[in-house]
């Protein structure tokens, strides 16, 4: 390159990532477009990272490393911006990658259609299927070319927010007006850097070719730490960076029809997310939004917002007149299409003698119909709070709750269930206050009062409260078991616990939910559960469990499921030749270890039913095929 100046200079933020970070600087390298420059901003890494940077710089000129104090990824990024030559900028993460022919193709959109900002598609990896619908559609773009402005596309288009790693920019327009990244927002500093981009570039266009490869979902990941984890922390987060942008926006909210899309665009943004939030973050949130919104003019535009701006404003500025209370219970519960169940579930909860309480309500599957009932129940009492998304394992959304939760204590009830007792959260939290020793207040056939956790061998996890500090310090999640998710988890907080306090049934049964199927997946993992709930009962000397664990794994319920109503049984001949499709060998060697463990007696004695049906079934569909 010499001294010219190249076409395109690539900002690469490094923090940790070096499992990760080969992939990407050799899909950096390795681009058709050569006239590049590759700035790597290693932020403070404690890993090998560093050592990788300085290979790949010493064998390629291109790559220019920057070391730096760790600072987060929008110090990082402007570290780049302060040394980057190129006559347009381009952002990739270190831990992504990108197609070969990426910049030569966003270099020539941006040439040919005279562009300041393109914008290309993505690729989700790993598991793109499993990935939430919204995030593959901002990931598909239309080709389009917004010639009067960037204001429009920032509005009209999907992709246009939120997500900085696929915005190509001309330097130009970021130099000319000093623009960098706001340090002081770790939450949503992408779309905060785009309202100042898009509202002063005058050519803004999309293609729809997919170029980046964005590892949505790693364990190690800043957006799995617990501030994001946490919804009340992020959504407030949210706040700030909503304030970082008005700041930027005061000459653009001048104009009247730029500052009504603006702020319908605020209110929806956030309403969306606040709904989701616990009651007492709800409130906070609230006030420090409506205070921001309407410092800034809000109130100006009234008679100009659609009806849905207008009444979830007004929804949020009721919140925000709303006293903080902290709960004392959390009540976590999954919900599908049980509309004619929910408020029969609802109703006694919110009317128990002690109001300290709040309901997260999570979303699976459900129709508009249920969720329009727990909406009016969210409504009218900001104790509820409801999670809405695409289907999850109830592992999942149980562990979302246990890291949210504000009350001391914690109960995951079944919503086509009901509370006979008003008295119930009074009597859970008074055994609770009134004894330290005591880690489960619940209900166990004819036991009364304190007694040893052991008592609980057989009992349903949904009949018990437990104590959420416990729980966060013990390090206990629910795992995918699916059917036997519950079982698991409660048999490794028993086992992490000493007493329980044993009060009268307080949750009656609604309609009983019998699955009249399994997917071999699922039947994989009820088999895992059973072996491991067998082994810690022999481990444990609990042989009320194990005999439990030997009378589920004898019953029709479980031998139709495991057998007859597995789709494992529905495949065709693949399944023999390709052990990845084929799931009966583990089953097999699953059932074969539940068999050594158990505990059989009677007739029962030699095999278990489970066992012996599948065997059966197995020979049958062998010939089959």
């Amino acid at each position: 390159m010499g001294a010219m100046r190249p076409a395109v200079s690539v900002l690469v933020p490094v923090y940790n990532v070096e499992k990760y970070l080969r992939q990407c600087l050799d899909s950096l390298v390795g681009q058709t477009l050569a006239d590049i420059e590759i700035v790597c901003v290693n932020d403070g890494s404690t890993d090998g990272s560093p050592a990788i940077l300085e290979e790949y710089a010493r064998i390629d000129r291109r790559v220019v490393v920057v070391n730096k104090a760790n600072g987060g990824l929008p110090s990082a990024r402007n570290a780049g911006l302060n040394v980057a030559r190129g006559r347009y900028v381009g952002f990739v993460d270190g831990d992504d990658y990108v197609a070969p022919e990426m910049f030569q193709k966003l270099y020539e959109a941006a040439e040919t259609n005279d562009a300041d900002i393109v914008i290309c598609g993505g690729h989700l990896f790993p598991g793109e299927e499993q990935a939430p619908k919204w995030l593959k559609d901002t990931l598909s773009p239309q080709n389009i070319v917004y010639k009067a402005g960037g204001t429009d596309a920032l509005f009209k288009e999907r992709g246009a927010k939120p997500f900085l790693w696929r915005d190509f920019v001309r330097r130009d327009l970021i130099e000319r007006n000093a623009f960098r990244l706001d340090e002081e927002i770790v939450v949503g500093e992408d779309q905060a850097f785009q309202f100042k981009i898009f509202a002063t570039a005058k050519r803004v266009a999309f293609i729809a070719d997919k170029l980046y490869y964005y590892r949505w979902s790693r364990p190690d990941s800043i957006m799995n730490e617990v501030q994001y984890k946490d919804y009340g922390t992020r959504i407030m987060k949210h706040v700030k960076m909503l304030s970082s942008i008005i700041g930027s926006w005061q000459q653009q909210l001048r104009e009247t029809q730029t500052a009504v899309r603006f702020f319908e665009w605020c209110v929806d943004f956030l309403y969306w997310d606040i709904v989701r939030v616990t009651a007492v973050d709800r409130i906070a949130i609230a006030k420090a939004f409506c205070t921001l919104l309407a410092q800034n003019g809000y109130h100006l535009y009234q008679k100009q917002y659609s009806w849905d701006t207008r009444n979830h404003f007004n929804y949020m500025l009721g919140l925000a007149s709303a006293q903080e209370e902290q709960p004392s219970m959390t009540v976590v519960a999954v919900f599908g299409r049980c509309k004619n169940y929910l408020e029969s579930f609802l109703r006694p909860l919110l009317s128990q003698s002690k109001k300290d309480i709040e309901i997260l309500l999570y979303e699976n599957g459900a129709d508009d119909a249920t969720i329009a009932v727990a909406r009016d129940f969210m409504y009218k009492d900001p104790r509820i709070c409801i999670r809405l998304g695409e289907w999850q394992p109830v592992c999942q959304k149980y562990n979302d709750a246990i890291q949210t939760a504000k009350g001391k204590y914690i109960a995951f009830l079944n919503p086509y269930d009901y509370i006979q007792d008003d008295r119930w959260l009074e009597q859970v939290y008074a055994r609770f206050e009134e004894d330290q020793e005591i880690d489960a207040v619940g209900y166990s056939g004819d036991n009364a009062g304190k007694d040893s956790i052991e008592k609980c061998q057989c009992a349903d996890y949904r009949q018990f409260a437990y104590r959420v500090e416990k729980i966060r310090t013990e390090k206990l999640r629910f795992e995918d078991y699916a059917l036997q998710t519950g079982s698991v988890f409660f048999t490794k907080y028993c086992l992490a616990s000493e007493y329980a306090y044993f009060i009268p049934k307080f949750q009656m049964r609604g309609e009983p939910l019998r699955r009249q199927s399994i997917y071999a997946s699922e039947a994989k993992l009820v088999l895992r559960a059973f072996v491991w709930l067998l082994q810690k009962a022999k481990e444990n000397d609990l042989l009320q469990l194990a005999g439990r664990v030997t009378d589920l794994l004898n019953s029709e319920n479980y031998v139709r499921l495991l057998t007859d109503s597995t789709f494992g049984f529905y495949i065709d001949e693949s399944s023999i030749t390709n052990p990845q499709e084929d799931f009966h060998t583990e089953v097999l060697a699953l059932l074969v270890q539940a068999n050594q463990l158990a505990v059989c007696k009677g007739e029962d004695r030699a095999i278990l039913r489970t066992l012996s049906s599948f065997l059966a079934k197995r020979h049958l569909f062998l010939e089959k095929i």
